[in-house]
């Protein structure tokens, strides 16, 4: 059995059958086909930043490890052909030093470009989906690779097809990125449009990096110290009606949060709710829900996957009771050792 510690954000020290390193495509291929027909199980992960392991895995653990990135360009778009493997903040420090502006906003996310597409990450008013051109994937079931187009990849808010049951087949290999070559800055989200309106400040790409560098370091954990996934749970959507109501009872609380009326639906921070009941610094065992940001739950240093869950059920619970609101999860769960085969 191997320790799986090093290749999971949480620290968890879990325990597997074997791990197997992927340099390449043919690599991969040949591993999952030949682990596909002996029926073995496996589990596909890049840098294991959106995952929660609730036991040791009687398996194989396969890493994403193909990388590389190339560029190339017509009179509009800059197009970036990224492995999966490729680390994803590796990936926008590469885009900035290349002159390659539009990412910015998605500085510092950490594990890889696979799993970037598959849970559609954002940040700071940006999605990757408004990037993603096509994704190549190779089909487990038929050993061929095939594309899908940004369309066909149905993506929503943190979601994408490969997230769905009957989409787990796929295995990314590569994504095509077009990025628009006039570049406009993306400051409409509040913690930067106070920031770049105060004092007339120049806007441009390399400023609005540092600035987001800047507040994930202010708000988020270091995973190397505090073992962490990011933010556990979805932001919820809820009814004009209901948030009215809610605006109403939680005043303080509610009051800056700007509403249509002729809209039917509004997504409300999970965070806001977590605060209002008083969750900030609740701790089961080594697992402690983060001082500064309660969509996040930490590893204080030698925490047990069972004090995490229990933590972040509390904090559903809690949630449920007080507003009636139920909250989704963002992370994937492994337990049971039931395996789905995708990049997380």
């Amino acid at each position: 059995m191997y320790s799986i510690k090093e290749f999971n954000t949480f620290n968890l020290n879990i325990l597997v059958k074997d791990i197997c390193l992927l340099k390449n495509k043919m690599d991969l291929k040949k591993n999952i086909l030949f682990l596909s027909n002996k029926k073995e199980n496996y589990y596909f992960l890049g840098k294991g930043s959106n995952i929660l392991f609730l036991e040791n895995f009687y398996g194989i653990i396969l890493i994403n490890k193909i990388k590389g990135i190339k560029i190339k360009q017509n009179i509009n778009f800059w197009y970036l052909i990224v492995y999966s493997g490729e680390l994803f903040s590796k990936f926008i420090n590469f885009s900035l030093n290349n002159k390659i502006f539009g990412l910015e906003n998605l500085a510092n996310i950490p594990g890889t470009v696979g799993s970037a597409i598959v849970n559609n990450i954002g940040a700071y008013g940006l999605e990757i989906k408004k990037f993603v051109y096509y994704v190549k994937v190779l089909d487990i079931y038929t050993g061929l690779y095939c594309y899908f187009n940004n369309f066909n990849c149905y993506f929503s808010y943190r979601f994408s097809i490969f997230k769905s049951y009957l989409y787990k087949r796929f295995i990314i290999i590569k994504v095509i990125f077009r990025i628009f070559k006039k570049w406009e800055p993306c400051i409409f989200y509040k913690d930067l449009f106070f920031y770049f309106n105060k004092s007339y400040r120049i806007i441009t790409p390399l400023k609005i990096y540092k600035r987001v560098v800047y507040l994930r370091k202010l708000k988020l954990p270091n995973y190397k110290i505090f073992g962490n996934i990011g933010s556990i749970f979805k932001n919820p959507i809820i009814s004009i009606k209901k948030f009215i109501k809610l605006k109403y009872i939680y005043y303080k609380y509610f009051n800056n949060i700007k509403y249509n009326y002729f809209f039917k639906y509004i997504r409300i921070p999970a965070a806001l709710l977590i605060d209002i009941c008083n969750l900030k610094g609740y701790t089961i065992g080594k697992a402690q829900i983060y001082i500064k940001q309660p969509l996040i739950i930490i590893n204080m240093g030698g925490a047990k996957p069972l004090d995490i869950y229990k933590l972040l059920n509390l904090v559903k619970d809690k949630v449920f009771y007080k507003f009636n609101i139920l909250l989704e999860l963002e992370i994937e769960i492994i337990k049971y050792n039931y395996i789905y085969n995708k990049f997380i």
